[in-house]
């Protein structure tokens, strides 16, 4: 077996060929099936020695296959504490590069670990560019998918009072918790200021209302999950704390303009990014002030693209709230909002159900939408680089999980959890 620097400088070497082209998850759906090497200075030759033949330097990698690109961009799910045939069908075969956990995927600290190993056995299995990523919201307070075998952590609202010392220090303890678990991305912290009191989704999980405030602490947040070993997410951009409502069972919409929502919501997720954040999630809500259209942000090209990717500069991952939130599954059905999510900028979409011939239609969309043009594959290879530096960043999991990551995982033969 290659060892895992190998896997890591592979990607990353990967993703300088794609880096040059143009550039709180809700209840799953239950749907019916439906770098260059640095060269050495060369000794001083005799004058009667012959000099050395000249090798022509090496072409850039390939690039990757659609079926791998699209799948690097996708991160799947599955009901129960078994992995599934549907989810061995979509990492082994679909080539999906992303799992996202839930409380209901393990029973206890010992069978987390068990999984996360055996998830990496079959990334590898797959022939994926990266070790496959393991996903998880740990936010602290209501929102802790793990709470045994890592730090506890209290809401933030109340985990601000200690300062950016005190959260950074907190939020650290927790990250490393689930580095040992074989976590590596947090789906935190919430970078959205509570404005609203009649807000129903974020509440104590915001540090508060005053981006000043608000941003030194979302930075230290980042920077304690990088302490840890885990990357760090900002969410929910463009901001859910000023609208009324709750996107996982209506879509809400928020009245503020460009320039209230530059004075506020994007100074705090600015203080994540200028902080190292390695991805920026975007939600559904309805922000008119933003894009005059109405389109729900995170299927939004004017917010994805024209404010986070280019007015804030944030370089990193761009991911999508999970599709299975009621706001926007009586909207769209998941292949249409997968292939929204992508057109408007997202690089990895989280497709939230635990049907998995159901997330399998909606790669496939993508990829008929690639095939037909209807999205550029620079724009795919672009954003599958993006997602393999993230699992090239934060390649490695305890070393007490490494054995149990040889085996072979067990199968449930039960196609899907209805």
């Amino acid at each position: 077996m290659p060892s895992r620097r190998l896997v890591v400088h592979a990607a990353l070497l990967g993703l300088l060929a794609v880096s040059a082209l143009p550039a709180a998850v809700g209840p799953r759906i239950l749907h019916p099936s439906a770098a260059v090497k640095p060269a050495l200075p060369s000794p001083t030759p005799s004058p009667s020695a012959t000099p050395p033949p000249v090798e022509a330097a090496a072409g850039p990698p390939a690039p990757l296959s659609l079926d791998m690109a699209v799948g690097q961009m996708m991160a799947a799910s599955f009901g129960g504490p078994v992995i599934t045939a549907g989810l061995r069908h979509l990492i082994v075969d679909e080539k999906v590069g992303t799992v996202l956990i839930f409380r209901d995927n393990f029973t206890d600290v010992a069978s987390l670990g068990r999984l996360t190993a055996q998830l990496q056995a079959l990334g590898r299995e797959a022939g994926l560019p990266a070790p496959l990523l393991v996903a998880v919201d740990e936010e602290g307070g209501r929102v802790m998918r793990i709470t045994d075998g890592v730090a506890a952590l209290p809401s933030e609202m109340e985990l601000g009072r200690r300062g950016p010392q005190g959260v950074r220090d907190a939020v650290a303890a927790t990250a490393s918790g689930l580095h040992r678990l074989g976590v590596q991305l947090d789906l935190a912290p919430v970078a959205d200021l509570r404005t609203n009191p009649a807000d129903a989704v974020i509440g104590d999980r915001s540090f508060g209302a005053e981006p000043t405030l608000v941003g030194p602490l979302v930075a230290a947040a980042v920077n304690g999950l990088h302490d840890g070993g885990v990357g760090a997410t900002l969410k929910h951009c463009p901001g859910l704390g000023g609208a009324a409502g709750d996107p996982h069972a209506a879509m809400p919409t928020d009245g503020e303009s460009l320039n209230q929502w530059l004075a506020t919501q994007a100074r705090s997720f600015q203080a994540g990014i200028d902080a190292g954040a390695d991805a920026v999630m975007t939600t559904a809500v309805v922000v008119p002030g933003l894009d005059p259209s109405g389109t729900p942000a995170l299927f939004s090209k004017t917010v994805v693209t024209g404010l986070l990717r280019q007015r804030l500069q944030f370089q990193g991952v761009i991911v999508t709230d999970g599709l299975g939130m009621g706001g926007i599954t009586t909207l769209y059905s998941l292949p249409d909002a997968t292939v929204a999510a992508v057109r408007a900028g997202n690089d990895l979409v989280l497709l939230n159900s635990v049907d998995a011939a159901y997330q399998v239609f909606a790669i496939e969309a993508v990829k008929r939408q690639v095939r037909s043009g209807g999205i550029g594959m620079d724009q795919v290879q672009a954003s599958a680089g993006r997602v393999i530096a993230l699992r090239a960043r934060w390649p490695q999991w305890a070393l007490s999980l490494r054995d149990v990551a040889s085996t072979t995982p067990a199968i449930d033969l039960a196609v899907t959890r209805r």
